[in-house]
């Protein structure tokens, strides 16, 4: 009897270690089991992570275009360009119409240059100039999009300063960035003042000049860069949309911009038809004053 007793009791013994050894194992597998799972869940996660970046983030190839690296190498060549130009204090001061509130500024208004900084490419968009002879050279069409520019424009009077909204209005601050690097600007003569109901100064015609010294002021405001585009960052249409110290570009109709510019030396209320590409920061007293002028 006792000997069956031993036997049962080592049987017992002999079952648990085995249950135990079994439990072991298993324990082991889980282990292993979790780590491959959790080693797989990180690489999953990771491979997540980074089709989320390729298809959301930055695009690579348009930041690599060799053609946009090239236009910022020329526009950072060209950004102090306008460095050593000291305002002339050139130009004449004629009389004014009594009454006439739209016309040439009775002070002529020189640039005498106007340069940009060089933008920031980290994002770009596309644009579509449309050459008006079909032979007229183009802004490229990847252009950079990402935060802002600074514009300093010499006037024969002094200077203007204007922080360029190059994330809003790509297109627009590109053509002025690859306008302005050639001097396309320099010399160009502000042909347009209105001093009741809108108030703003008009530049960035490159005929004005050469009309209003031939005797024809009639003929300014037709000149372009020989392409256009279509306008973007547009305001709301609501009071005063177009406040002090904006710098809005002129256009004939939708998708007529061009060269031509505006500055709002106060707060006016138009259409919402007009590209807005910045905010004088310095010089919107010289404008102040050249409206206190008036036209003739």
């Amino acid at each position: 009897m006792a000997s069956k007793q031993a036997q049962r009791l080592a049987a017992r013994q002999h079952l648990q270690q085995r249950m135990a050894v079994k439990a072991e194992e298993e324990r082991r597998r889980r282990t292993v089991a979790w780590s491959v799972g959790g080693v797989g869940a990180l690489a999953a996660l990771v491979l997540l992570a980074w089709g989320a970046f390729a298809w959301l983030g930055p695009d690579d190839e348009s930041a690599g275009d060799p053609d946009v690296q090239q236009l910022v190498n020329d526009a950072e060549a060209a950004a102090d360009r306008c460095g050593d130009v000291e305002p002339s204090g050139e130009g004449a001061t004629g009389t004014a119409t009594e009454g006439l509130t739209d016309g040439r500024p009775v002070q002529d208004v020189y640039l005498e240059c106007l340069q940009m900084t060089a933008p920031d490419a980290s994002a770009t968009a596309s644009c579509m100039y449309t050459s008006m002879d079909g032979t007229s050279p183009v802004p490229l069409a990847t252009e950079p999009a990402a935060g802002s520019q600074e514009m300093t424009i010499v006037t024969n009077l002094g200077l203007i300063t204007a922080d360029i909204e190059t994330a809003e209005a790509p297109c627009t601050a590109g053509s002025f960035t690859f306008l302005a690097q050639d001097g396309y600007f320099d010399g160009q003569q502000c042909h347009r003042l209105t001093t009741e109901g809108i108030y703003v100064l008009q530049c960035g015609d490159p005929d004005a000049r050469a009309a209003i010294e031939a005797g024809t002021p009639e003929m300014a405001g037709a000149g372009s860069p020989g392409y256009q585009y279509g306008e973007e960052n547009t305001p709301v249409e609501a009071e005063a949309n177009y406040p002090a110290g904006t710098i809005a570009m002129a256009n004939a109709g939708a998708g007529t911009t061009g060269s031509q510019f505006f500055i709002v030396y106060e707060d006016t209320t138009l259409g919402a038809d007009y590209t807005i590409l910045g905010q004088i920061t310095s010089g919107l007293d010289i404008v102040e004053q050249v409206a206190a002028a008036g036209v003739m």
